[in-house]
């Protein structure tokens, strides 16, 4: 039983870091995406959103807080017509 225990937390320990690594690079490609789009896009009510949304992604990012971030830059994708 100890050693059942002990497996699954070294496990979960060697995981964690992947998982980590792959919500970074998806928030670094999703944050170079997002901000193409709001340059091309046209001032309106929409592009400020998306940039709003954008601009909470960044944090949520910068903050390891990588599903939020993605989520928010999907978002801002969707409100650009681009997602």
């Amino acid at each position: 039983m100890k050693f059942t225990l002990i497996a699954a937390v070294a496990a979960a320990i060697l995981v964690a870091p992947a998982a980590s690594a792959s919500g970074l690079s998806d928030c670094i490609q999703l944050s170079k995406k997002t901000a193409e789009a709001l340059a091309s896009a046209q001032q309106s009510d929409t592009t400020t959103a998306a940039r709003q949304h954008a601009d909470a992604a960044r944090t949520y990012c910068a903050t390891s807080q990588y599903a939020q971030g993605v989520a928010r830059y999907t978002k801002a994708l969707q409100l650009l017509g681009k997602g």
